[in-house]
């Protein structure tokens, strides 16, 4: 049996299965395309993908870990929200077959409706994909961790990639945004300390869109947008305290205005 189970061998999962198997945990990850870039020949490729109504054994090995952890994002381009769902509530079926050391779930803060204030894990939610996902997810019996994450920056995922030369919507919002290498370490100390329940992952500071565009598009030599849009819709501030108190964590990266250029 493995100490940890990935199950999405994705932007995140991928390096997080170089980092866990550094700290010398044993894991496997279901095979993607991206898993080729693994440089550590001791993590288990495992011939896995989500889909709906898998015979049992086909989860046989995925399955078979102390700790599982699910990084996959709902695939909306390829299959709609129903399809995602279907899939979750398998994995809830199986997992209640056996009893685990925890389970993570990697959520979306896009769960919490904005209410012009800060928000926290207490929240009003939104009635959508994720608040669904994490409903069926409240019937797991092992302990489980959600990790509701902010927008997720870091190597090619930088915020004036999508906005050089165009027009940026809703610029005076702030943002919700989160550097990958943080999301990795709080993962990592989450599975050592195994603890469990509902928490934010969001960088401390909340610059204004426009102002982190704005640095970002002269930090890395890019065209300025062509117009920045206001608009008077709702707001949101998502409070990262709880998890900062629960693991006494530091942000590696607390300003997204100061997130490093990487590549």
């Amino acid at each position: 049996m493995f100490d940890i189970s990935i199950l999405g061998g994705g932007w995140i999962g991928v390096p997080l299965a170089e980092k866990l198997a550094s700290l010398g945990y044993s894991v496997q990850i279901s095979q993607s395309s991206q898993t080729k870039t693994i440089q550590n020949p001791a993590i288990k490729l495992i011939q896995w993908r989500a889909e709906a109504n898998l015979p049992e054994q086909a989860w046989e090995t995925i399955l078979n870990a102390k700790t599982i952890i699910w990084t996959i994002p709902p695939r909306r381009k390829e299959n709609g929200d129903h399809f995602y769902l279907e899939v979750l509530r398998d994995f809830v079926r199986l997992i209640n077959e056996r009893t685990y050391q925890q389970v993570i779930f990697l959520s979306s803060t896009s769960i919490y409706q904005a209410e012009n204030k800060l928000v926290n894990e207490e929240s009003a939610l939104e009635n959508n994909l994720m608040s669904q996902a994490e409903g069926i997810l409240q019937e797991i019996q092992s302990p489980l961790l959600i990790l509701r994450l902010g927008g997720l920056m870091g190597g090619e995922r930088y915020v004036a990639k999508y906005y050089a030369g165009k027009r940026v919507p809703a610029a005076n919002h702030p943002v919700n945004y989160v550097h990958r290498a943080d999301v990795l370490e709080i993962i990592s100390q989450s599975t050592k300390n195994l603890l469990k329940g509902i928490y934010n992952v969001v960088a401390p500071k909340h610059p204004i869109k426009s102002e982190l565009v704005k640095s970002e598009c002269h930090r890395r030599s890019l065209d300025s947008p062509v117009e920045y849009l206001e608009d008077q819709e709702a707001i949101k501030w998502v409070s990262s305290d709880k998890l900062i108190q629960a693991l006494n964590y530091t942000f590696q990266y607390p300003d997204p205005l100061e997130f490093p250029i990487e590549n």
